[in-house]
């Protein structure tokens, strides 16, 4: 592996943490910082989004139906195993898995399965597919998402 090869993976994996804690903070709006203007999401059980405005429609309300705005709920997104394989000099797949956890306990597990593009000095998702494979029975994630199931296939 090179330095810059190295350095890339690195950004790859600032770009995930930052994701997960606009998403644990519910500040949607530095999804700016993430997703490339033109990104597509994916979220199985919810439907898919095209570039960045579709993006923050999609998941503001959700945002909103799982209480991620009330003071006593907590959630953490917990990044596990991520395996990130540079395709080209400006892209890359990575496939991540996530548990995240809230005021409950465990609350639900999954996965990312990304395509990431270099835009300037940063990597952003180009495209995400994002998957609730198990949860908790009384999930607030379950009531937006739906029930959870496993992921069989890559998406693309």
């Amino acid at each position: 592996m090179t330095p810059d090869q190295a350095l890339a993976r690195e950004a790859i994996r600032y770009t995930l943490e930052l994701y997960n804690r606009n998403a644990d903070t519910a500040d949607y709006e530095r999804h700016a910082e993430v997703f490339h203007p033109e990104a597509h999401f994916s979220v199985r059980g919810l439907g898919d989004a095209h570039g960045l405005e579709e993006i923050l429609a999609m998941l503001k309300p959700g945002a909103e139906s799982r209480a991620a705005y009330d003071d006593a709920n907590f959630q953490r997104h917990n990044l596990t195993s991520t395996m990130i394989e540079l395709t080209g000099p400006e892209t890359a797949d990575a496939t991540t898995y996530v548990c995240v956890t809230s005021e409950l306990g465990f609350d639900h597990f999954g996965r990312y399965d990304d395509q990431f593009v270099k835009t300037g000095d940063r990597w952003l998702i180009m495209k995400r597919h994002a998957a609730m494979e198990w949860s908790r029975p009384d999930s607030r994630f379950a009531r937006w998402l739906g029930e959870a199931a496993p992921v069989r296939e890559f998406p693309w």
